[in-house]
């Protein structure tokens, strides 16, 4: 057994730090080019395990100390056994779980056809992402939102002729907005920890560019479903029962625990529990199989187990780097190359983009990037607000297009296809994305405006 233990940063500065990161990469995205042919299985589950795999080897060649093989593991190991890497994985267990069991009940199924009944048809994807946003707005977690209703969004895919990847990309897309946005968010959290902001000051400065990238988002959404092949729903629609309402009991404990502020290992336990409970009264299966369910919903899924041992790779490769001195490379970069409000801005948003690529959690970026940030808006007079807003909202947007991010890696997996061929239906990611971008144009307009009255007198 392996002792929590702290290893100090005893690297200096070096981009060499970073390279396992390109390592991993490359191997994966060289793998998928290679081997087209090969089955989204595959692409799921072997490719990322073994580009994981390859990318640890490689870092235990580039520590500057001379430590033997065993310690530069147990540095590895600390980054694996950290307590936030360690909840996400539970919640992945819980989640499969959940959506196991709640698809053997009838669940999925009846959520569907509530769907089809509650949400006009010209309006059925933005009406998904809308829902997507709301829930993962009110329980704080991105995660809780894509495993609650990525198996509903999916199983809707072949009714309305669409990707199944399309309909990930809504579930990742509308659980990332509610996550950013939330005032209970670890993301939200972290930034107002770190940046000395007030939750209500970041809500109000971060919604007024998540607003209009969400309409933007509406909009495009409505554009791909009016282009939409008509879906023969009447028989859908006619079949719809009040059994149909009692198999969806599951997801309403879900929303409503998750609104009263209960844990989402908790309300995804009570979740897959209350299922349980509505596939034995409905004779779906017996006590003794909806116990073993427990067990099956987790290992059945190659993809929930893959991913689970990729985000433990990549937690603990990001711990080697930034005991090698990676992130100290990062930091010292950025703080050096700061010279105008516009460039700090620009700072800030790439500083906490890239941390987030390095290390592939949002929290955990933020955590890193704050107290830099704060010292870098600090001297060009940079609200805290703003210097929260670009936090938060570059490293949410950059963690929902990385294909490695535990987000891409969940909604794959139920989707049953590759994280990469999600990345071009999260719409709502690159148009914040985008209008974040603005935001900091709009400063340097402001700031050569401020320079020419300067100069006048």
């Amino acid at each position: 057994m392996f002792k929590q233990k702290h290893f100090p940063h005893t690297g200096q500065p070096s981009f060499f730090a970073l390279v396992p990161f390109f390592v991993f990469i490359g191997t994966y995205v060289l793998l998928i080019a290679l081997f087209p042919e090969a089955s989204n299985d595959l692409k799921l589950t072997a490719f990322p395990t073994f580009a994981g795999i390859l990318a640890v080897g490689f870092s235990l060649f580039t520590f500057q100390e001379r430590i033997s093989i065993s310690k530069k593991i147990k540095v590895f190991i600390s980054g694996v056994a950290q307590p936030t890497v360690m909840y996400m994985c539970f919640i992945f267990i819980f989640s499969s779980i959940f959506s196991h069991i709640i698809s053997l009940c009838g669940g999925v199924d009846s959520a569907i056809k509530l769907c089809y009944v509650l949400i006009p048809q010209q309006w059925m994807l933005p009406g998904i992402f809308i829902a997507i946003s709301l829930f993962s707005l009110t329980i704080g977690s991105s995660i809780g939102g894509i495993a609650t209703f990525a198996p509903v969004a999916v199983g809707l895919a072949p009714k309305l002729g669409v990707s199944p990847a399309l309909m990930a990309g809504i579930a990742v897309s509308g659980s990332m907005l509610g996550d950013n946005l939330s005032v209970i968010s670890d993301t939200t959290i972290a930034v107002v920890h770190t940046t000395g902001c007030s939750p209500y000051k970041k809500f109000k400065s971060n919604a007024m560019l998540v607003f209009p990238a969400f309409v933007l988002t509406l909009i495009v959404l409505s554009i791909i479903n009016y282009n939409l092949p008509s879906p023969v729903t009447e028989q859908v629609v006619t079949s719809w029962n009040i059994s149909d309402v009692i198999k969806t009991i599951p997801y309403a404990a879900v929303f409503l625990l998750a609104i009263l502020g209960i844990d989402v290992l908790i309300v995804l336990a009570i979740g897959a529990i209350a299922g349980a409970i509505l596939g034995i009264l409905y004779a779906k299966f017996s006590i003794l199989l909806a116990i073993t369910f427990f067990f099956e919903g987790f290992y059945q899924h190659k993809g929930v187990v893959a991913m689970l041992l990729l985000v433990m790779f990549i937690a603990g490769l990001s711990r080697i780097v930034e005991h090698n001195g990676g992130i100290k490379y990062l930091l010292r970069k950025f703080h050096a190359r700061t010279k105008t409000k516009t460039s700090a801005e620009c700072s800030i948003a790439m500083l906490v983009s890239l941390l987030d690529i390095a290390v592939a959690r949002n929290t955990i970026a933020i955590l890193i990037a704050g107290p830099m940030a704060r010292q870098i808006g600090g001297r060009f007079k940079l609200k805290s607000a703003r210097i929260a807003t670009l936090l938060d909202l570059f490293s949410c947007a950059i963690h929902g297009i990385i294909p490695y991010s535990s987000q891409l890696l969940l909604a794959a997996a139920m989707a049953g296809t590759t994280s990469i061929s999600i990345i071009p239906y999260v719409h709502y990611q690159f148009i914040v994305l985008g209008v974040a971008i603005l935001s900091i144009v709009k400063t340097k307009i402001s700031e050569g405006k401020k320079n020419v009255k300067k100069n006048r007198y």
